[in-house]
């Protein structure tokens, strides 16, 4: 059995108890001040150095080993999701209202973990680790206050590593993927505007509803026909408002939407063939268009070379036949993206799907119930590749 192996056994029940009191005690994006708390306090008594970077939320941890050497950085969020929780847990929230459906705190109890044993190992460590427990995921805002903090250009890693739960996948594997991992996310906000009137005299109108529905129908036509069959984006409008009255035809109609892709070409051209499909659509009907199209986090593209430590990571501390590669990238976002337009890094998954049928709902589901065995995958991976590289 590997050292990391040896002290995340007798660290596990610790570990599993932080994270059933992170689980009593979610909160929402920028409101995480008593889990920071929390999170500092179980740092230093682990006897790792807080930043004195300010930030509004979160906290940096600082290893420093018994060489100097390379820095790296290894990332948890650490924020919740307004919802009601309906696991049915003896742990489940106490914060009505607020849940942590999308498993942040097997996230951030995973690096604390992997904090404490990399501390009882800090000897060997040639060099420093950053553990970040970054605020506002779910916002996809948080990375960029740290980034904006200056934490790169004050230690300046080498590479970034994060993770998630993955309900797709067994507890106790990993999942890994070379290039794109994760979409971007854009938003977009259509305002068709016609001429109001009398919905039995449609002809004295121009009706921005129809007008709409139009639009909406020719949107989908970029996925189906301009973006390539093996490519991968999505846009869905998810929120339509307008009208006032089943006879009166509206001024104006109000859409939103989420636009997701894989790689920059493609991001570039959908922003680029939903402005040409709603103005000419709006054009075409007699109507007009305000169109406000927001750039979003980018997509999450894993470097190789991190994958493979990673993967060698994984594959001493947890087994070779844990480690999954997973065969498509994910449609949903991470702002992790952002810090991957400053250094190299990736992003794996860890499975937390077992027997109970609870454990395959998908996040944000507020009845989805993890595996903690999550929790020792993810610290295993951790540690194993932070020991390995700074050694």
């Amino acid at each position: 059995m590997s050292k990391v192996n040896e002290l995340i056994q007798q660290y596990t029940d610790d570990a599993i108890e932080i994270r059933r009191h992170i689980h009593r005690h979610p909160e929402l994006s920028m409101e995480e001040k008593n889990t920071t708390e929390f999170i500092s306090q179980q740092l230093l008594k682990y006897g790792i150095e807080i930043s004195d970077i300010p930030f509004k939320s979160g906290v940096l941890g600082i290893l420093k080993g018994g060489e100097d050497g390379h820095t790296i950085l290894l990332r948890a969020d650490i924020d919740a999701l307004p919802m009601v929780e309906k696991s049915g847990l003896p742990f489940a929230s106490e914060n009505t209202g607020v849940c942590h459906s999308c498993g942040h705190d097997i996230h951030t109890t995973a690096l604390l973990l992997a904090a404490r044993v990399l501390s009882s190992l800090r000897d060997e460590l040639k060099g420093t680790v950053l553990f970040l427990f970054q605020p506002a995921e779910e916002r996809l805002s948080g990375s960029q206050m740290v980034i904006d903090s200056g934490v790169f250009e004050k230690y300046h890693p080498d590479f970034a590593v994060g993770l998630h739960c993955w309900p797709d996948i067994p507890a106790g594997t990993i999942g890994i993927r070379r290039g794109s991992f994760m979409a971007s996310s854009d938003t977009v906000k259509l305002t068709i505007r016609g001429k109001g009137g009398h919905g039995a005299h449609p002809h004295k109108s121009i009706d921005p509803v129809m007008t709409s529905a139009y639009i909406l129908t020719e949107l989908q036509t970029i996925i189906s026909r301009t973006i390539a069959p093996l490519d991968s984006a999505v846009l869905t409008i998810g929120k339509i408002t307008g009208g006032t009255a089943a006879n009166i035809i509206p001024d104006e109609v109000v859409m939103e939407g989420t636009v997701r892709t894989v790689s920059t070409e493609t991001r570039v051209l959908m922003e680029e063939k939903i402005r040409q499909i709603v103005s000419h659509g709006a054009a075409a009907m007699g109507a007009e268009c305000d169109i406000g199209y927001q750039k979003g986090v980018p997509a999450v593209v894993c470097d190789s070379h991190v994958v493979d430590l990673i993967e060698q990571a994984a594959a001493e501390e947890l087994g070779a036949d844990h480690v999954v590669t997973l065969a498509t990238p994910s449609m949903g976002s991470e702002d992790f993206a952002r810090y991957l337009e400053k250094v190299p890094g990736a992003m794996f998954r860890i499975g937390t799907r077992n027997d109970d049928p609870a454990s395959s709902r998908p996040l944000h589901n507020a009845g989805i119930v993890f595996d903690e065995q999550a929790i020792t995958s993810g610290a295993s991976v951790f540690a194993g590749l932070a020991l390995r590289y700074l050694h």
